[in-house]
């Protein structure tokens, strides 16, 4: 067996020192790396919740007034830089700096209300409901006996109006009103007699398949907004038969519905939630949206130039208002 000599030992000593060196400063970078990617998620994620958490509106429900002086204008609580934005249609919302006009919104919806801040990708929501009400999309047959359409108070079907200063459907100048143009309407509670609607003549004498015509009611409620003057416009459309409806007629009748948010009126339950639009009881569905992981967030796309919102799986082809009314002998 050959000598080992004191240089070779101590050459071997010295690469063995080296490499151990090398694997350790290895780890220490990967160590360093890996603790700064996770701080910066962390960092990322403590942002957005305090720009979400900071994004809020005085109460969630906003009622109209008789204030004088023109709009009835609520602003964010907080000043945000972002941009803003609602869903449905029909909110007046100044997507620069979040403001609402409540006069110039139509009533009776609940909306979800966004913020982009600048340079994130992250949205903030919140549901805000116009105070009225809203007749919804919807198909009567009348040999089914469903011949009357309800009015839904605060998009909630479970809650009856606030009629407790009384209220007073289908006001102003008498040649204006819809009673005058053949609809029957109880002038207290707002429900439509549809059958005695169409036999006055609503439609005229003898409707073809496919008459339609579009209406605006007039009206003011005893709650919160004092009897201000109130309105909302729907469609009256009649057909023979239900299969006599044309199936792009069904289909955007299918969209409106789905365009309309319906549940508890408190706001509070549907800011907690994260993902899509919030499922009342009494037939509410979901809205737009979905897939966030953080509470404060949802996921949507939104063009800059535009005040509303566009859903993952596309734009609406149809406004939510007017409601469409449609009724059938069978």
């Amino acid at each position: 067996m050959k000598h080992i000599t004191p240089v070779f030992l101590f050459i071997v000593t010295v690469a063995l020192g080296i490499l151990a060196c090398s694997k350790e400063a290895a780890y220490r970078t990967n160590d360093i790396q890996n603790t700064t990617t996770a701080a910066n998620k962390v960092q990322s994620a403590r942002v957005v919740t305090s720009t979400c958490a900071q994004f809020a509106y005085p109460d969630t429900i906003f009622y109209l007034t008789n204030l004088p002086g023109g709009n009835y204008i609520v602003k964010p609580v907080n000043p945000l830089t972002g941009t803003f934005g609602a869903y449905p249609d029909g909110l007046k919302i100044d997507k620069s700096d979040g403001s609402i006009n409540i006069t110039g919104s139509e009533t009776g919806l609940k909306y979800m209300v966004w913020f982009v801040a600048s340079g994130t990708r992250d949205t903030c929501r919140k549901f805000i409901t116009v105070s009225g009400i809203n007749y919804m999309d919807s198909t009567y047959v009348l040999a089914n006996n469903t011949a009357t359409a309800i009015p839904i108070y605060n998009a909630n079907p479970l809650k009856p109006t606030d009629c407790s200063g009384g209220c007073e459907f289908d006001v102003g100048p008498p040649a204006e009103r819809v009673s005058a143009q053949g609809i029957v309407i109880n002038r207290k509670t707002g429900v439509i007699n549809l059958k005695k609607s169409l036999l006055n003549g609503a439609l005229g004498k003898n409707p073809a398949n496919g008459t339609y015509k579009d209406f605006i009611l007039e009206y003011r409620l005893g709650d919160k907004s004092s009897k201000a003057l109130n309105h909302i416009g729907f469609r009256l459309y009649y057909y023979k038969k239900k299969s006599d409806i044309p199936a792009n007629l069904e289909n955007e009748l299918e969209d409106k519905k789905g365009q309309v948010f319906l549940g508890d009126d408190s706001g509070e339950e549907e800011d907690d939630r994260g993902g899509g639009g919030h499922g009342g009881s009494g037939g509410g569905h979901s809205g737009p949206g979905g897939g966030g992981s953080d509470d404060n967030r949802i996921a949507f796309t939104f063009t800059a130039s535009a005040a509303s919102t566009t859903a993952k799986q596309g734009a609406a082809t149809a406004k939510c208002r007017p409601p469409y009314i449609i009724v059938t002998q069978q």
